[in-house]
C-alpha cells in the first residue's frame, strides 16, 4: 500500500489522538501539523513540553516571519517563568479563558515538573468547562505504566482522569511518544485514532497490539504490523474508531519553525530568533486577579450583620481534613528523618533509653513523632515506653557504661576543606560526592578532597549508602543545621571564580543555555577565544574537571546536576 500526502480528517480532531513513533520518525512534526490546524481555527490549545521544542510554533517555517501568538511559560523562551506559587492561578486563567499556551517544563527537574503539573492539572480540571486540546509531548513521562513514588502516582492519576472521564469537562488529548510500551494502557488504548509512524521494537508494537484488540481489526492488522517497523520518516498508519478507516499517508509540511527536528552531525539546533508578539497583559491581569479571588475565598468570613457565622461543623471537618493531608504529607518526611537519625547512632553503642532521648533531641523541630506503649497519640510510629513521655527530661537517667567508639570530634577539630563539604551536603537530603564537591566549590579526586571526606566518614558526620552521602544528626550539629539546595547563579558564580578566564565565561555562556547543547563555535563567538589552542584547552579543562559540563565531541551541555538545580 502506498501512502500519499493528506490531512486527517476535522472530525478526528474532536477526539483524543495518539502519535507514536521512535525518535526522528517524525511525531512531534506530525502533531505540529495538527496543532497549527487548531490554532488556525482559533481552537483552545495547551501543550505541556518537558523536552523544549514546541516554542518554534510562534516563528515561521522560514524562521524570519512571525508564527502564532501563542503564550510560552517557562523554558528558555518562556514569557513568564514557571513558578510553583503560579500553577494554580496559571490554570485557572487558561481554564476561564481561550489562552493557547506552550508549558515549558523542560527546565525543572523531574520533582519540580510533577509538583508543578500537579497542582496545574488539579485546578485546570476543576476549572475547565470548554472544549480544550490537551498535548502530552513525550506523554510516558506524564503517565508511565508503572508510576513510582508518590507525586508520580498523584500525577499519573490526574492524566488518567482527564482521559477516561475528562470529556464532559471539555478536555481532548493528543498524546505523544516514543515509547508506547511505557506509557499507561489505560491513556494509549482511550485514544480513538492511533498514528504511527516507524516502531522498530518489538516491546512498542505490542503495546499497539492492545489497542488493536480493543478498538480494530486483526485482519486488518497484519499488513500494519508487518510494515510499521520499516516505515520512512514523515510516513505512517492511522487508523480511526472515529470513522473505522485505516490508511497509510504523509502529512503535510507545517507552517512554522521544526524546531524538534534532531541535529545531524556538524549541524546546529534550530532556534527560533523572530517570535511572534503575544499581549501579556490580560495574562498577568487574569492571573492577579485569579490569585486575589483564590485568597479571598480563602478568607473566612465574620459573622454579624454583613457576614455570615462560620459553621461548627464545616470547620470541624475542614481541621479533620487539614490534619489527614498534613499527616499524610508529613509521614514520609516524619520517617525518613527518624530513619537518619536512628542511622548514625547505630555506630555507638547505646542504651534504649539513651536513643530515645537522642531521637527527640536531634529531630528537626518541625517533625512531630507522638509516640508511647500501644501508639498513644495521633501519630504513625510508636516507641515501646511504659507511658507517653512528652519531655526528654522525663526519661530515666541512662546507665553509665564505657563506650566502645569514641564521639565523633567536635566541630571546631575539622578543617576547612571538610566544613566545606560537609555545609555542602547538610544542604540536600543526599546527593554524591561528585555534587557535594560541586557544591563546596573543591575539586573531586584530590588529596584535598579524600582528606576532608575521610574526616567526615570517619568521625561519624555523614553516612554512605549506594553510592550516596548523607548527612547525619552528628553533622547537621557540628554545621549548625541544614539549608536549602544552591541555586544555579550561586554555582555558577562560585566555580566562575574559581577557574577564572576563560573556563568562567565559558560555564556563563552554557549556563544561560540550561539544558540545551552548545557549540565550540557559539561558544566561540559569545566569550571571543579561539578554539584549539591551549587557552581555550586550560578553559574547558578546568570545567569538565569539576564536573560542572558534559561534553560530546563539539558541544558542550550544562551537566545534569547543574540542569536540576533551583534559580
Amino acid at each position: 500500500m502506498s501512502s500519499e500526502v493528506a490531512l486527517l480528517p476535522e472530525a478526528y480532531l474532536e477526539e483524543d489522538v495518539a502519535v507514536l513513533g521512535r525518535k526522528g520518525g517524525g511525531k512531534t512534526y506530525t502533531s505540529k501539523g495538527i496543532v497549527e490546524r487548531l490554532l488556525e481555527g482559533k481552537r483552545r490549545v495547551l501543550i505541556l513540553d518537558p523536552l523544549g521544542v514546541w516554542a518554534g510554533l510562534r516563528t515561521a517555517a522560514n524562521g524570519r516571519d512571525a508564527g502564532f501568538p501563542i503564550a510560552i511559560f517557562g523554558g528558555v523562551h518562556g514569557d513568564l517563568p514557571l513558578e510553583p506559587a503560579a500553577a494554580v492561578p496559571m490554570a485557572d486563567v487558561i481554564a476561564r479563558n481561550n489562552i493557547p499556551a506552550v508549558l515549558d517544563i523542560s527546565d525543572l527537574s523531574k520533582t519540580a515538573q510533577q509538583s508543578f503539573l500537579l497542582a496545574f492539572l488539579r485546578e485546570l480540571r476543576r476549572v475547565n468547562t470548554e472544549a480544550l486540546t490537551l498535548v502530552l509531548e513525550e506523554a510516558d513521562v506524564f503517565a508511565p505504566q508503572n508510576p513510582m513514588g508518590d507525586d508520580s502516582k498523584a500525577l499519573h492519576a490526574e492524566i488518567d482522569w482527564i482521559c477516561r472521564r475528562g470529556r464532559f469537562r471539555g478536555f481532548r488529548l493528543i498524546t505523544i511518544t516514543q515509547r508506547p510500551a511505557r506509557l499507561s494502557k489505560d491513556v494509549l488504548t482511550q485514544a480513538a485514532t492511533l498514528i504511527m509512524h516507524r516502531l522498530p521494537a518489538p516491546q512498542d508494537r505490542d503495546a499497539v497490539k492492545a489497542w488493536v484488540d480493543g478498538n480494530g481489526d486483526r485482519d486488518q492488522a497484519k499488513e500494519v504490523f508487518d510494515t510499521l517497523a520499516r516505515l520512512d520518516v514523515g510516513e505512517a498508519w492511522v487508523w480511526s474508531t472515529t470513522d473505522n478507516q485505516l490508511q497509510r499517508m504523509r502529512f503535510p509540511k507545517i507552517k512554522t519553525l521544526d524546531t524538534s527536528a534532531t541535529p545531524k552531525a556538524g549541524e546546529k539546533r534550530v532556534e527560533p530568533k523572530t517570535l511572534a508578539q503575544v499581549d501579556l497583559g490580560p495574562i498577568k491581569t487574569a492571573m492577579d486577579a485569579a490569585a486575589a479571588e483564590r485568597l479571598q475565598r480563602a478568607e473566612p468570613k465574620s459573622g454579624g450583620k454583613n457576614g455570615s457565622a462560620i459553621d461548627p461543623a464545616a470547620l470541624k471537618a475542614a481541621e479533620d481534613h487539614g490534619y489527614a493531608r498534613g499527616l499524610a504529607d508529613g509521614g514520609v518526611r516524619s520517617a525518613r528523618a527518624v530513619f537518619d537519625a536512628l542511622l548514625s547512632y547505630m555506630a555507638q553503642p547505646q542504651t534504649y533509653e539513651e536513643v530515645t532521648r537522642n531521637l527527640l533531641t536531634d529531630l528537626p523541630s518541625d517533625v512531630a513523632v507522638p509516640y508511647g506503649k500501644g501508639g498513644h497519640g495521633r501519630g504513625f510510629i510508636a516507641l515501646d515506653l511504659p507511658r507517653v513521655v512528652t519531655n526528654p527530661a522525663d526519661l530515666p537517667k541512662p546507665t553509665p557504661q564505657a563506650p566502645s567508639k569514641p564521639k565523633p570530634a567536635a566541630s571546631g577539630e575539622l578543617d576547612g576543606g571538610a566544613m566545606k563539604l560537609l555545609a555542602a551536603i547538610c544542604r540536600y537530603h543526599d546527593l554524591t560526592w561528585d555534587n557535594a564537591c560541586i557544591v563546596a566549590g573543591i575539586l573531586p579526586g584530590n588529596g584535598y578532597f579524600y582528606k576532608a571526606k575521610r574526616s567526615l566518614v570517619d568521625g561519624g558526620y555523614v553516612r554512605e549508602a549506594e553510592g550516596m552521602v548523607a548527612h547525619s544528626a552528628a553533622g547537621r550539629k557540628a554545621n549548625g543545621g541544614t539549608g536549602s539546595p544552591a541555586t544555579l547563579g550561586e554555582l555558577v558564580s562560585l566555580w566562575a571564580g574559581k577557574v577564572g578566564a576563560p573556563g568562567g565565561q565559558m560555564l556563563q555562556f552554557i549556563a544561560n543555555h540550561r539544558g540545551h547543547q552548545v557549540t565550540t563555535e557559539q561558544m566561540s563567538a559569545a566569550i571571543g577565544a579561539k578554539p584549539g589552542n591551549g587557552y581555550w584547552y586550560k578553559g574547558v579543562k578546568s570545567i569538565r574537571k569539576a564536573n560542572l559540563i558534559d561534553q560530546d565531541k563539539g558541544s558542550f551541555r550544562l551537566s545534569a546536576f547543574l540542569c536540576e538545580a533551583p534559580r
